[in-house]
């Protein structure tokens, strides 16, 4: 069997550029053995792609999570961090609640997220939408039995709310939406029947520092997801975590993913931040799905 991301490195028509960021992928995947590569795709001479972490062979909850704008695989190790340590909390979180550590993450890079011009617009999170929605198809059909969680930072928030206006999202049990670039009054209407319907459940925060969140919303998406009838609202400001026995999280500042220390070598948290509020009650919730018996 041809291995792609051989063959795409091996390629001499592929750019330095691409190459360089192919090469993230790979020494990402040499460096944790359970990783795997399940998507390689190049749009134009940008590569795209998927991998999963965990047990995603024999997984029982699979947990995609999608990024925000500015970003491809040149960011792809960070990305993959986030993904693998949710991946190990939300096991310790299931198995202590007496559920299943068949889990597996996935750092989903097979969209074009644009630039912050582009990002008041829907036509990337339309576009990444449609892409996402065959790819969770895909992935049920791998997984008949499994559940599926989205979690959703910034602009992949308006992601979501095309995905469900798309009817794209079927398979998804749990979404988060996290310091959302806002939703089309469309999508947001489509999410709220969603969640009346019990198609899924949707949890949404943003942290109070967060300056950039609210300027997505300007655009052609201005509905914020915590506004959404029946969203599952929680926060980001730093408190405890509900169902955890009294763990306590951190408070996000700013609208960073990771942890950040600025040019005075101030720290500032940020949402997937292993500390952070807005992580641990993701972990929670995401365990609290993995040990749910499934309905006879």
């Amino acid at each position: 069997m041809v291995d792609p991301l051989a063959k795409a490195l091996a390629d001499p028509s592929v750019s330095a550029d691409a190459r360089q960021k192919l090469q993230h992928v790979q020494d990402v995947l040499h460096a944790d053995p359970q990783a795997q590569l399940i998507s390689l795709f190049f749009e134009g001479e940008e590569p795209r792609a998927a991998v999963a972490f965990g047990d995603f062979d024999g997984a029982d909850l699979i947990v995609v999570v999608l990024h925000g704008i500015d970003t491809d695989l040149a960011a792809f190790p960070a990305w993959a961090e986030i993904a693998q340590d949710l991946c190990a909390d939300t096991i310790r979180a299931s198995l202590l609640r007496g559920g299943s550590a068949r889990i597996a993450t996935v750092a989903w890079f097979c969209y074009d997220s644009g630039t912050h011009l582009s990002a008041l617009a829907t036509k990337h999170a339309t576009v990444g939408a449609a892409r996402l929605a065959g790819d969770l198809v895909r992935m049920r059909h791998r997984h008949p039995s499994a559940r599926i969680a989205v979690l959703a930072y910034s602009y992949s928030s308006t992601l979501f709310g095309e995905l469900v206006l798309l009817d794209g999202a079927g398979p998804v049990s749990m979404a988060f939406s996290i310091a959302s670039a806002g939703m089309t009054r469309m999508a947001a209407d489509a999410v709220a029947a969603g969640i009346s319907a019990r198609e899924f459940s949707f949890c949404a925060t943003e942290a109070s520092t967060d300056a950039t969140a609210p300027l997505g919303r300007l655009g052609a998406h201005p509905v914020d997801p915590r506004d959404i009838e029946g969203a599952i609202v929680y926060s980001s400001d730093g408190g405890p975590i509900p169902g955890s026995g009294g763990k306590q999280g951190e408070a996000t500042d700013g609208h960073a993913s990771r942890t950040e220390v600025d040019d005075r070598g101030v720290r500032h948290r940020g949402y997937f931040d292993r500390r952070a509020q807005a992580y641990l009650f993701a972990v929670e919730r995401l365990g609290r799905l993995a040990a749910r018996r499934p309905k006879l």
